[in-house]
């Protein structure tokens, strides 16, 4: 475990991230372009304590955002405004019904299982807001 991910759990959690920049360059965007999706909800953008705004790379594969992602993203909104606690939501890994290890909402959402990610969504955003 390096420094920094025994400084900050978050890093472990939610894994690489890009900058604006890098992002916009991954995306074949402007930044102008990264920061109106950020703020509809498209992209999912984290500020850290000292102000550095930071993109998950999990939420883009092979050059485009994971699709359905804004959509889940919007739903988890209505449960809490806290854009960390999405990110850990989307990127870990819970065990189903059986005791097995399921796969994460974000690796759901790159299998097409979009219809299931947002019934999840619903669901932990209505516990989130109670």
């Amino acid at each position: 475990m390096t420094e920094t991910e025994e400084a900050n759990p978050w890093a472990k959690i939610v894994g690489p991230c890009y900058t604006v920049g890098s992002l916009a360059r991954a995306l074949g965007w402007t930044e102008s372009d990264v920061k109106e999706a950020a703020d509809s909800l498209d992209v999912l953008e984290l500020e850290t304590d000292d102000g550095v705004m930071l993109y998950p790379a999990f939420q883009v594969h092979e050059g485009q955002l994971v699709e359905g992602l804004g959509a889940t993203l919007r739903v988890l909104s209505k449960g809490t405004r806290g854009r960390w606690t999405w990110a850990q939501w989307l990127n870990t890994r819970v065990n189903d019904d059986t005791g097995e290890e399921a796969p994460s909402a974000i690796e759901q959402l790159l299998a097409g299982q979009l219809d299931e990610v947002l019934r999840d969504a619903r669901h932990t955003a209505w516990a989130w807001s109670v």
